[in-house]
């Protein structure tokens, strides 16, 4: 065995997170010129959120005061049993952090791997934009460099010989992979985060397609209302500070 490849207990581990490695990098890197070109940086980072805990995100955008703008997870799954896990962080971090950081105008996913379909859902059913990288595209993108990435959960075999070959790779190689893992979607992605940073913050309240108020009682309870404009949502408001002895009825989880 050559001496450039590293030993490891489970091949198939350390190979999903070298390419996760080089997933994450490619979405970070494909987004440097744009981002700080209009005076951003990207980075990533850990964000704490109101209740102090920590979150790790892998591309931050910060503005010139190093507030963060706008939060992207590159997330990478080989197996569907891992969905849950890693959708439901996806959610809880991303929603947790805009609550806390008020600067933070968008969240996205940049999904690779096996991701179900409910996963997809509910991820953006949390208010986060999100982008995909099939299963297949990533087998592609390795196998033009001889890595088998399609093998049986069980088979021993496979991981090690991909691992050995990964690992005899050069820079230049895995800076092609890195580069083809995040070809198809790049594009989509620079789009949407220039998007956020061209926009004239000042044109905000033109551009307010929904409002979402969470509500909070002395007992921890909590009940979403969501409104289709501004307008409607103060309406709302303005019923709830009346001096009626009963409100219930205008707590739907959905009211317009």
């Amino acid at each position: 065995m050559a001496s450039n490849v590293r030993q490891v207990k489970n091949p198939a581990s350390a190979l999903g997170q070298a390419v996760g490695k080089l997933f994450e990098s490619a979405v970070v890197e494909g987004l440097r010129q744009e981002v700080e070109a209009r005076g951003y940086s990207i980075r990533p980072a850990r964000l704490t959120d109101d209740t102090g805990n920590k979150y790790q995100i892998d591309a931050v955008v910060f503005d010139g005061d190093d507030n963060p703008v706008i939060i992207i997870d590159p997330k990478y799954i080989r197996y569907t049993k891992h969905n849950r896990d890693k959708g439901s962080w996806v959610c809880t971090a991303h929603y947790n952090l805009r609550k806390t950081h008020p600067t933070i105008r968008k969240s996205i996913a940049v999904l690779a791997g096996r991701w179900s379909e409910p996963s997809k859902a509910l991820i953006c059913s949390f208010g986060v934009e999100m982008l995909e990288v099939p299963f297949n595209g990533m087998v592609a993108a390795l196998g033009e460099h001889g890595i088998s990435f399609e093998w049986a959960e069980e088979d021993p075999e496979g991981p090690r010989v991909a691992w050995e070959r990964f690992c005899r790779l050069g820079n230049d190689a895995r800076a092609a992979i890195a580069s083809d893992l995040t070809k198809g979607i790049i594009e989509r992605l620079n789009s949407a985060v220039t998007q956020v940073l061209d926009a004239d913050v000042a044109s905000l309240p033109t551009r307010i397609s929904g409002v979402e108020v969470l509500l909070k009682t002395d007992r921890d309870e909590m009940v979403l209302l969501t409104f289709d404009s501004v307008a409607s949502s103060l309406q709302a408001m303005a019923r709830l500070v009346s001096d009626r002895p009963d409100i219930s009825n205008l707590l739907e989880p959905r009211a317009h």
